[in-house]
């Protein structure tokens, strides 16, 4: 009967700490007190990510000339940054990244679109660009 007793007394778990004020013994971990909302989370913004991330697409070299990619990263970047202002969450960095580089895609493909268009030199062929050089 004595070693019944020593076994359950190994097997036992000890007590969980102290919990919340009013909550007697504490919760287990895991679990909220009774009424207490679910904890804000301080993750980064999604749209923000998504924002430089596209962006940083837009940089390869088959998308220059039709930058879908550095628009959709303008727009990501520009809702990440309303998503981020007062600081509710993080990643205020990554959407104004990716609205920089978004509007500097931009910029540089409405660029070579006129570049192309107004130049003498250069013509369509099919679909491509061909520019003859002296």
């Amino acid at each position: 009967m004595l070693t019944r007793v020593r076994v359950r007394a190994m097997n036992m778990q000890p007590p969980p700490p102290p919990g919340p004020a009013g909550v007697p013994g504490g919760l287990p971990p895991g679990y909220q007190a009774y009424g207490a909302g679910p904890q804000p989370q301080q993750g980064n913004s999604g749209k923000a990510v998504a924002g430089m991330v596209l962006s940083l697409v837009g940089l390869i070299p088959c998308f220059w000339l039709l930058q879908v990619p550095g628009l959709l990263g303008l727009i990501f970047g520009l809702l990440g940054m309303s998503e981020t202002k007062n600081d509710a969450r993080r990643g205020r960095g990554m959407a104004i990244a990716g609205v920089v580089i978004g509007i500097l895609l931009l910029v540089g493909c409405v660029a070579g679109w006129i570049y192309f268009a107004t130049n003498a030199e250069c013509y369509r062929d099919g679909t491509t660009w061909r520019c003859v050089t002296d």
